[in-house]
């Protein structure tokens, strides 16, 4: 789906999570099990999708379309520069979409197509090292 009808789709249940939300920040368990939407245990490209662009719905705050480093949350604060791939200081949804296949792609370690409840822990701790 593209990224404006997914954007589309997910705009009634705008009512936070950090953008680039990933299964793995603070309380792994709860946000794995948000985004694990078909309960099968792992959460698959199009889980993983769906729950991000919630999240960056979610954060919009302002409702502009982007991201601002203050929407963005503290989890996405020290990868924001690295997502705002043409340094005009907001995410916008190409650029975290782009950000969220190589960040799923590194957490889905056995390369199987989801991410399991072990490797979005693993990622979680990688992540709080890097911190």
């Amino acid at each position: 789906m593209h990224a404006f009808a997914r954007i589309i789709s997910l705009g009634f249940a705008l009512a936070v999570l950090p953008v680039v939300a990933q299964v793995r920040t603070e309380g792994v368990p709860k946000r794995f099990d948000v985004a694990d939407t078909n309960h099968d245990g792992k959460v698959d490209r199009a889980e993983y999708d769906g729950f991000v662009d919630e999240m960056v719905l979610l954060r919009d705050s302002n409702r502009d379309g982007k991201l601002s480093r203050d929407e963005s949350g503290s989890h996405a604060a020290a990868k924001f520069d690295t997502i705002d791939a043409n340094h005009d200081g907001s995410l916008s949804f190409p650029e975290v979409e782009v950000f969220s296949w190589a960040d799923f792609a590194t957490m889905d370690a056995n390369g199987d197509g989801g991410i399991d409840r072990d490797e979005a822990a693993n990622a979680a701790k990688a992540d709080q090292a890097v911190k």
